[in-house]
């Protein structure tokens, strides 16, 4: 009797603890600047960042991890889709010494079609070179992130 809810207690432990270590969405602000991070709360993992000075009109994407074949300091093309909107821009490279790749950062006009696309869809891609990645948006709050980067 006593092993069926020992098990069954350390089985949702066990879960509990990996759907702690799941990467999710949180939205932050600081004095200056806001952050909208697909990461796993109080660790260095990140799957993809975007942030803005507040009321800069501007925000940037950061890839941490791009395309390993491509070489810092690099000016590089890279896509986002979001639904059927495509945006195709430009990121510069820089060294991801913690994951031995080039990771990609770039500074768009908070403008871009994509950014109010993200607000309608349940996911985004993201093309670097070679390397692709889909981000789910539950629980991303775009709409604050653009509220907060918006020019007054």
């Amino acid at each position: 009797m006593f092993r069926v809810p020992l098990a069954v207690f350390l089985i949702a432990a066990l879960f509990q603890s990996a759907a702690a270590q799941e990467r999710q969405w949180s939205l932050d602000t600081g004095d200056e600047d806001a952050y909208l991070v697909f990461g796993v709360p109080e660790t260095d993992d990140v799957g993809i960042s975007f942030w803005c000075t507040l009321g800069s009109g501007e925000i940037s994407i950061f890839v941490p991890e791009a395309d390993p074949a491509m070489k810092p300091g690099k000016t590089v093309p890279f896509t986002l889709i979001a639904g059927e909107t495509v945006a195709e821009l430009e990121g510069r490279t820089s060294a991801n010494e913690e994951a031995g790749t080039s990771s990609l950062e770039a500074k768009v006009p908070d403008s871009q079609p994509f950014f109010a696309a993200l607000k309608e869809v349940d996911r985004f891609r993201v093309t670097v070179g070679r390397e692709e990645n889909v981000y789910p948006l539950i629980d991303a709050d775009v709409a604050g992130l653009l509220a907060l980067c918006k020019k007054p």
